[in-house]
């Protein structure tokens, strides 16, 4: 598990946001709540964020979704993108 874990059936892209789901996944099964066998972890890609500095930032939002079902969410830029970086960061 974590952003650097690698697995070559089902290959993750090495990201925070894959590293973060995998830990709330694997906290439920240490809590009990869920059994490893359950459920198995599946990956919802979010999009990439980046700040690029001076409160600007940028998204692309080309795959969103569960690996084989992805949609296109319009990018963007400038302002909004690094508003929207701050608050995924801060309430995620």
């Amino acid at each position: 598990m974590g952003d650097a874990a690698m697995n070559e059936e089902k290959p993750l892209p090495q990201l925070a946001q894959v590293a973060r789901q995998q830990g709330l996944y694997l906290a439920e099964v240490f809590k009990g709540n869920k059994k490893e066998d359950e459920k198995p972890y599946e990956f919802f890609n979010l999009g990439s964020m980046a700040s690029l500095g001076g409160s600007t930032g940028l998204y692309d939002g080309s795959k969103v979704g569960k690996t084989g079902s992805e949609i296109s969410v319009p990018g963007y830029k400038g302002f909004l993108a690094f508003v929207s970086l701050s608050f995924f960061f801060c309430f995620s």
